[in-house]
């Protein structure tokens, strides 16, 4: 299951809880930012965040990503141009690159990258690499104008990541 934040947070809340007494994996896209529940929190199995979020959970943001492992057992924290670090409880900490891209728009970006994360995942690729693809899937994104319209299909993640 994925979720985001623009809809209630009780609702998210019942629906990742559910998910996960159901054996579904949860990823919670925390944006926009806002406390969270704690019950929210331990349903979730990977948390998504960009460094404003992150500072609202944890108080730290873009310099301590290992910081949102006090709230859940795997992240991954955006950093736009900078890439992503993919961190968890087993002691991964890995920094990932972004694909240098001409930006346009990066309205749907973190979208395109939550849901690209999510598939890798689901494929059976390890969080590393999945975050990875989601990085190439966020600068496919942000090359297009418009939310939607510039999602990119898996030919463009792949042909940007190799």
């Amino acid at each position: 299951m994925i979720a985001q934040l623009e809809i209630p947070v009780e609702t998210v809340t019942e629906a990742a809880v559910a998910a996960r007494a159901a054996g579904t994996r949860v990823v919670l896209n925390a944006a926009p930012a806002r406390d969270l529940p704690a019950e929210l929190l331990d349903a979730v199995d990977l948390l998504v965040v960009n460094e404003v979020e992150a500072q609202a959970l944890t108080g730290r943001g873009r310099d301590e990503p290992a910081a949102l492992l006090s709230v859940v057992p795997r992240a991954v924290l955006t950093l736009g141009d900078a890439g992503a670090w993919y961190v968890d409880r087993d002691g991964t900490a890995a920094h990932v690159p972004a694909f240098p891209v001409r930006a346009v728009d990066s309205t749907a970006a973190g979208d395109a990258f939550t849901g690209a994360l999510a598939v890798a995942w689901a494929e059976g690729r390890d969080l590393v690499e999945a975050t990875r693809w989601a990085c190439a899937a966020g600068a496919a994104c942000v090359r297009r104008v418009g939310a939607s319209v510039s999602l990119p299909h898996r030919v463009d993640i792949d042909t940007l990541a190799g």
